[in-house]
C-alpha cells in the first residue's frame, strides 16, 4: 500500500515522536528534548535524543536517525506500510488508496530517488580511480583528505557518457534518467543523451529526510565555465527549498549553536576540516524566503559569511531586502565582514583560527548592513541627498510586516540619524575609565570612544582619515593598508571607500593635485566641521617631513587595531566568565585597556594638541 505525502504528515502531526519512543525508550526532558539510553546498542550514557518540535530522533552513539516511522521500521521491525498502518490507527487517521495519478507520482519519484543514490555511488566510486587522479589532487591541495572526501560523499564525473551507461546497467530508463537531472537529450539528435555532469568535483545534495535529490558540480579547472552546475529543477530537487549540508548538521544543533552561512559547497567543507561544523550553503542563488524560514527554525539569529568581494557584499545585501519583509521578534541576521576579495577558507589561513573565532562572536547586527546599503546608495553631501538617505531607509523600514519589529526600527534609525547628521562636536579622549574590581559590576563598564564605537566617530580611526584628508600622499603610499583598515564609524568608512573609489578610477592618470581637488570638492566642509580635534592634531604636523608624517600615521593604525583586538577579547572573555580564574583575566583585560587608553591619550590627546 502507498501513503500519500498529506496522510504522512496528519499522522506525524497527531502523534509525537516522544509518545512513540517512550514505549520503549525511558526518556527524561531535557530543555526541550527527550534523552535516554540508545535502544540501538547497550550504553551507560545517554546519546540518544528526541526532538518533538523538529519530529525526528537522533541517536549519536549509531548515527542512526529519523521519524516515528522509521523508529517502529528499526525497533520493532515492521514494514513501514505496517508502521504506517499501526500509527494511523493509534492518531485516528483514515487511510485510503492513492489515486491512479498519485500512484503514477509516487513510483516515477521512487525510481528517481534510486537513480539518484546509484549516481552517488558512481561519482563516489571515480573519484579513487586511478584514471581520475588529478581529481583527487586537486581536492588534496584544497587540504581535504579521504576521511573528509568520504564524509561528505564527494566524488567525479568523468568525461564522456559514462554516468548513462552506469544508470543503464542498472536498469535505469533515460526517461527516469532525464527527470533525475543526470543526462541531456540532445535536442537535435534523437535519442542522443550526454552526461550533465562532466569532468566536475561532485557534491550530493540532500534534502531534510537526508534522501538525495540532487548534485552541485565544480570544475576543477578556473577557466572552464560555467564555475559551478547544479542539477536543474527536478520532481525531488527544489534548490530555493534547500541549504547544502544542512541534513548532517540539524540532528546535532542546538538553538544556542552557531549556524554559519557560507557561499559554496568548499567554504562548507573547508570550514568544516577547521572544526567549524555547523555551515550551510545556498546552492549557487541567493537565500530565499524559505530558506531563511528553515534556518530560523534551528536559529533565532544565524550568521552570514559571504566572500569579501563585490559579490559577496551584494549577496548580503540582497539577504537583507528578503529578511526585513520576514522578521518576527527574536528572529534576525548577523553579519561577518571579510576583507576585500577573501574567502572564509582565506582568512583563516592568513590570520588564524582564533581570530575567525572572534569574528563568529562578534558578528554585525541586520541593522549595520541595512544603514550600509543606504548609505552607499547615497550621495549625502547636501541636503537633498541627505533626505534621500532618510528616505531610502524608510522604504526598508517599510519592508518589515510585524508591527512591533517595524516600530523599534523606527525608533533605532531615528537615533542614529540624530547622531549622524545633527552631532557636532567631536568627543575628547575618555581618560576617566576606571578599572573594574567586582565581578557583579563587570555588565556595568563602560565603552571607551576609542574601541567599538556606534555612530559618532572614534578618535583614532578619525586621526586616520583626517591624515589622508590632509596629507593625501599616504593613500598612494598606503593604498592597500587603507583599503584593509578596518573602519566601525560609519561616516569614516564611506569617505575611505569614495577617496579609494576615486584613486582606482583615476589611476592611470592620477597626480596628488587632482586628487587634492577631489578631497577639497568632497570633504573640505566635513573636515574643518566635524574633525576638529583630528584637524587641528594634524595641522601641528605641516611642515614636518613626509617620513615621518607617514610613520606617525602607520602607528595610529597600530594602535587603533590593538584597541580593537582588546576590546574583542573583553567581550570573548566576558562571556567565557565561569570561575574566579575567569573573572581575573576579565579584569586583567580590563586593565590592560585602561593602560593602553592612558598611553594613546598621552600620545596623541589633548596635551598633545594644545
Amino acid at each position: 500500500m502507498k501513503f500519500s505525502i498529506n496522510t504522512l504528515n496528519e499522522i506525524k502531526e497527531k502523534i509525537s515522536v516522544s509518545q512513540v519512543v517512550e514505549k520503549s525508550v525511558q526518556l527524561k526532558k531535557r530543555g526541550k528534548e527527550f534523552i535516554g539510553l540508545s535502544p540501538f546498542n547497550k550504553e551507560r550514557t545517554p546519546s540518544f535524543t528526541v526532538n518533538d518540535e523538529k519530529q525526528f530522533y537522533h541517536c549519536f552513539s549509531t548515527n542512526k536517525h529519523g521519524d516515528i516511522f522509521t523508529f517502529l521500521v528499526e525497533v520493532e521491525g515492521l514494514s513501514f506500510p505496517e508502521a504506517v498502518e499501526k500509527l494511523a490507527q493509534e492518531a485516528g487517521v483514515p487511510l485510503r488508496n492513492l489515486s491512479p495519478l498519485e500512484e503514477e507520482k509516487f513510483n516515477k519519484e521512487k525510481k528517481i530517488y534510486q537513480a539518484l543514490e546509484f549516481s552517488k555511488s558512481f561519482f563516489s566510486s571515480q573519484i579513487f580511480d586511478q584514471n581520475n587522479s588529478f581529481a583527487l589532487k586537486y581536492l588534496k591541495n584544497r587540504a581535504i583528505d579521504n576521511d573528509t572526501i568520504r564524509e561528505y560523499e564527494i566524488g567525479y564525473a568523468p568525461g564522456g557518457n559514462k554516468l548513462e551507461k552506469f544508470l543503464t546497467s542498472k536498469g535505469i530508463s533515460h526517461e527516469i534518467m532525464i527527470s533525475a537531472g543526470m543526462i541531456i537529450n540532445n535536442e537535435n539528435k534523437k535519442d542522443n543523451f550526454y552526461d550533465r555532469f562532466r569532468n566536475r568535483i561532485i557534491f550530493p545534495i540532500r534534502d531534510v529526510r537526508n534522501r538525495i535529490v540532487g548534485f552541485g558540480g565544480r570544475v576543477i579547472n578556473n577557466d572552464d565555465q560555467p564555475k559551478y552546475l547544479n542539477s536543474p529543477e527536478t520532481p525531488v530537487f527544489h534548490k530555493g527549498g534547500l541549504l547544502y549540508n544542512f541534513s548532517k548538521i540539524r540532528p546535532g544543533l542546538k538553538n544556542k549553536d552557531n549556524i554559519i552561512v557560507v557561499e559554496g559547497y568548499m567554504d562548507v567543507i573547508s570550514l568544516a576540516s577547521k572544526g567549524f561544523s555547523s555551515s550551510v550553503a545556498p546552492l549557487g542563488t541567493a537565500i530565499t524566503e524559505t530558506q531563511l524560514n528553515i534556518l530560523w527554525k534551528e536559529n533565532d539569529s544565524p550568521i552570514i559569511c559571504f566572500d569579501g568581494d563585490e559579490a559577496g557584499k551584494q549577496a548580503s545585501f540582497r539577504v537583507t531586502e528578503i529578511a526585513l519583509k520576514l522578521l518576527k521578534p527574536n528572529k534576525s541576521l548577523r553579519f561577518i565582514s571579510l576583507p576585500k576579495n577573501i574567502d572564509p577558507d582565506d582568512y583563516i589561513k592568513d590570520n588564524g583560527l582564533d581570530n575567525f573565532n572572534k569574528l563568529i562572536d562578534n558578528p554585525l547586527p541586520l541593522t549595520n548592513l541595512v544603514w550600509d546599503y543606504c548609505l552607499k546608495e547615497s550621495k549625502i553631501d547636501t541636503p537633498e541627498g541627505k533626505a534621500g538617505f532618510e528616505s531610502l531607509l524608510r522604504t526598508k523600514i517599510n519592508l518589515i510586516n510585524d508591527k512591533s519589529v517595524k516600530r523599534h526600527y523606527g525608533i533605532f534609525f531615528k537615533k542614529m540619524l540624530d547622531d549622524f547628521f545633527y552631532e557636532k562636536k567631536l568627543p575628547r579622549f575618555n581618560n576617566n575609565i576606571k578599572s573594574t574590581k567586582k565581578f557583579q559590576n563587570q555588565s556595568n563598564i563602560r565603552a571607551s570612544i576609542l574601541g567599538v564605537g556606534g555612530q559618532l566617530p572614534s578618535d583614532l580611526e578619525a586621526l586616520v582619515i583626517s591624515g589622508i584628508l590632509m596629507f593625501p600622499q599616504l593613500i598612494i603610499k598606503n593604498f592597500e593598508t587603507l583599503e584593509s583598515f578596518d573602519i566601525q564609524n560609519l561616516r569614516l568608512k564611506d569617505i575611505r571607500d569614495n577617496v579609494l573609489t576615486f584613486v582606482k578610477k583615476e589611476y592611470s592618470d592620477l597626480d596628488i593635485d587632482l586628487l587634492k581637488e577631489f578631497i577639497e570638492k568632497n570633504y573640505q566642509t566635513f573636515f574643518q566641521k566635524d574633525l576638529k580635534f583630528a584637524n587641528k592634531f594634524w595641522q601641528k604636523k605641516e611642515g614636518v617631513d613626509f617620513d615621518i608624517i607617514s610613520k606617525i600615521w602607520v602607528e595610529i593604525l597600530k594602535d587603533d587595531q590593538h584597541i580593537k583586538n582588546l576590546n574583542r577579547d573583553i567581550s570573548v572573555s566576558k562571556k567565557e566568565i565561569k570561575n574566579e580564574d575567569d573573572e581575573r583575566r576579565f579584569i586583567g583585560l580590563i586593565d590592560n585597556k585602561d593602560k593602553a587608553i592612558k598611553l594613546i591619550t598621552e600620545k596623541y590627546g589633548e596635551k598633545e594638541i594644545n
